[in-house]
């Protein structure tokens, strides 16, 4: 049997360079040369932060299955952050027909309407999150997608709204009531999580807690339910507190900033009423 060969060319064995002449092999790869402008820069980061934001809804939604994450609350909570910043990043990386033709280049297997961003990231970097795919394009948590109670939207007169009703006045089908259903809970619960994040951010002007009770208050007072075929306000417990805090916020000057025992006062009010928002769909 012949040894092999030496490593190192000889007599016997020959080493032919690239024929590639334009290539430079001594040339440093720099950062510069792998991304030319900030419009690219804009674009890989945000594909970055939906890399991890798969990574982390992935992981959290298979604790949730598994019973590692007890909480509810909190699971609902973090998911609903992870679908909102999604959606921001979504937006971001299709801020112009110039991220558009980047991004087309990045992951060229996309749809027309953009629809399978996250689909075609997980594909192109071999990403096996199944869940977080399901999770992120329903846009709400598995707690809300699952609540018994379902709820709809009233109009000014107080008649109720069913959502993504058919163009001859039909009902829709139990999975896109339910659907509608989820989304109208997934935006007051969103509303509910922002105005905490902001009140443990020391957010304690009118200016910066008026608006975000409002639209939460709002929120609250569309949701009806149905009982017997008649529409009946959704009610649960802390609801009037929200409304009390409402008014206290609305007396105040715009310079008035809340007293610190207030604001924790605040806080714990709005997680009770949060709480109880959520046993009432159960």
């Amino acid at each position: 049997m012949s040894a092999p060969p030496a490593y190192a060319p000889t007599t016997t064995s020959t080493y032919t360079p690239s024929e590639h002449s334009h290539v430079n092999y001594n040339e440093e790869i720099t950062r510069s040369s792998l991304i030319p402008t900030s419009v690219h820069k804009s674009v890989y980061d945000s594909l970055c932060e939906l890399y991890a934001i798969l990574n982390v809804t992935e992981m959290v939604e298979n604790a949730f299955v598994k019973d590692y994450i007890t909480d509810k609350e909190k699971y609902t909570a973090t998911i609903m952050r992870l679908v909102n910043q999604c959606q921001i990043l979504l937006e971001s990386i299709r801020a112009s027909p110039t991220h558009e033709q980047i991004l087309s280049k990045i992951l060229p297997n996309l749809n027309l309407d953009y629809s399978n961003v996250l689909t075609a990231l997980a594909a192109k970097y071999d990403l096996h999150a199944p869940l977080a795919l399901d999770r992120l394009a329903k846009k709400v948590p598995a707690t809300i997608e699952h609540f018994h109670k379902h709820v709809e939207k009233a109009d000014n007169s107080g008649q109720s709204i069913q959502a993504d009703s058919a163009k001859d006045g039909s009902v829709p089908a139990a999975p896109k009531l339910s659907a509608a259903s989820a989304r109208l809970v997934a935006e007051a619960t969103g509303n509910f999580i922002t105005l905490m994040d902001a009140l443990k951010l020391n957010y304690n002007t009118k200016t910066q807690l008026h608006p975000l009770l409002s639209n939460l208050v709002i929120s609250l007072n569309e949701l009806v339910t149905r009982e017997q075929s008649q529409t009946v306000t959704l009610e649960f417990p802390g609801k009037l507190k929200l409304v009390s805090w409402l008014i206290k916020l609305n007396n105040l000057a715009d310079s008035d900033e809340l007293a610190p025992e207030d604001a924790e006062l605040f806080l714990q009010d709005l997680d009770a009423s949060y709480k109880g928002f959520y046993d009432s769909l159960e």
